[in-house]
């Protein structure tokens, strides 16, 4: 079994599509911006500039991604997400990888400050060992912003984790990518938001959550 653990949040942990959708909605009105297929293109779980570029590849800037941004974590952070749920069994799973001396993490292209918020409102901070969000460190200009890849290495270095003994748990391709960059497992979540084309990228892929740990 792995020693570190390394979890998605956004279709990993907790099904969050709906109040994300809503704060993205919200967010484009207020901008002006329309997209009439959103609810088609739109997937839970990448950053939020790369969903922008996808949206409105034609209008995108750097002002723009940090627009939507700033009105998205206006609204997202404060509404209590009140349509996000965990994924049953899930943490169940977590809790039985820590008590087998593991040490699991989450890694989360999700802004810090919502990350956060959701951890504290299901009781996560008392599951898992650290949470990494990839603008927790925005603010240092020594780092700045991390895609998933730089995140999952600093957090090895961090932890003096090895890559054989690292797995990562997501659904997106963006999980994937990062693993591999980092040459560590990757185990791709069926229940979350990843097409088939994603979740073939995984070494391999779960139906359900007690067979993570396999």
């Amino acid at each position: 079994m792995k020693r570190f653990w390394f979890f998605d949040l956004d279709g990993t942990l907790a099904d969050t599509d709906g109040d994300i959708r809503l704060a993205w909605k919200t967010a484009m009105n207020e901008l002006g911006l329309s997209c009439p297929d959103f609810d088609k293109r739109f997937v839970a779980g990448p950053p939020i500039e790369d969903m922008a570029k996808a949206l409105f590849p034609d209008i995108y800037t750097d002002a723009l991604g940090r627009a939507i941004r700033e009105r998205f974590g206006s609204h997202y952070d404060s509404d209590g997400f009140p349509t996000t749920c965990e994924y049953p069994g899930v943490i169940d799973c977590v809790r039985a990888l820590k008590a087998a001396g593991s040490k699991v993490y989450i890694v989360t292209n999700k802004r810090y400050a919502g990350a956060k918020a959701i951890a504290a409102k299901f009781g996560w901070t008392d599951v898992f060992d650290g949470l990494y969000a990839g603008d927790m460190y925005k603010d240092d200009p020594a780092i700045g912003k991390l895609r998933k890849g730089a995140l999952l290495a600093r957090i090895m270095r961090e932890t003096g984790a090895r890559p054989e003994e690292c797995a990562i748990v997501g659904d997106t391709s963006s999980d994937f990518a990062a693993a591999k960059e980092n040459g560590i497992e990757s185990v791709g979540a069926s229940w979350g938001y990843g097409t088939p084309e994603e979740l073939a990228m995984a070494d391999r892929t779960v139906d359900k959550p007690e067979e993570i740990r396999v």
